[in-house]
């Protein structure tokens, strides 16, 4: 089971983390440490977590295994420049800004996933048929989308069910 907490209240990144942590885990004060591209964690802790924000949401997906999140608003534009460094197979599932964004943060949750850059990995992902490849071959790592407010999500790991809890009062 993957938890997800939203909100649409303004917060820092970090504050938010150890708010979620702090009230719905037992794990106050949580020193939040960083890899080396950015990808947050607890030290000596045995639970998994990422952070997506776009627009007026926050979000942090909270689990017992590895994760990568992204979320992004179906209502912003398509980007032409970064429709063209899709693949060809990727760009022929592409006919709306909502497939546009579903592809996107497909890709987007399996970088983070593995804690690294989009410009570490960009080139040598492709989302296709719902399948994630590396390098052309096919991934291990299952991709879970879901729709929420006008906003699409992409879970990256082995997770199968996704809890979902609004936070309105930070």
């Amino acid at each position: 089971m993957l938890d997800v907490y939203y909100t649409y209240q303004p917060i820092q990144s970090d504050d938010f983390i150890k708010l979620v942590l702090a009230r719905y885990y037992n794990i106050p004060n949580a020193r939040i440490c960083k890899s080396f591209n950015g990808k947050p964690y607890i030290e000596g802790r045995k639970i998994h977590f990422n952070l997506t924000h776009s627009k007026q949401i926050t979000a942090l997906a909270v689990g017992k295994n590895r994760v990568g999140f992204d979320g992004e608003s179906l209502t912003g534009k398509e980007r032409p420049a970064v429709l063209q460094k899709f693949t060809e197979r990727e760009r022929s599932e592409i006919f709306s800004t909502p497939d546009f964004y579903r592809h996107w943060t497909a890709r987007e949750s399996f970088i983070k996933f593995y804690g690294e850059t989009l410009a570490a990995l960009w080139r040598k992902v492709e989302f296709y048929q719902g399948k994630i490849y590396l390098r052309g071959e096919e991934s291990p790592q299952k991709i879970m989308q879901f729709e929420l407010d006008h906003y699409v999500f992409s879970v990256c790991g082995d997770y199968s069910k996704i809890n979902l809890c609004r936070i309105d009062d930070i």
